[in-house]
């Protein structure tokens, strides 16, 4: 299964803000834009988000 994390670094640590899995049927070119849409929302609220295939530092424990 495909799972995008959206991340925010503060102070050297990465933090884990949102995670998202591609849904069965669901397209890879529907879930890339369903992505970007959810980093501008995240970005409008003032969270400076990138998304990564891999969870922030604070979900690996």
């Amino acid at each position: 299964m495909n799972t995008t994390y959206l991340n925010t670094k503060s102070k050297g640590i990465t933090k884990t803000v949102a995670e998202f899995s591609k849904q069965d049927g669901q397209s890879n070119r529907e879930f890339r834009e369903f992505i970007k849409e959810q980093v501008v929302e995240h970005r409008k609220e003032g969270m400076d988000v990138f998304k990564s295939p891999r969870p922030g530092d604070d979900q690996m424990n």
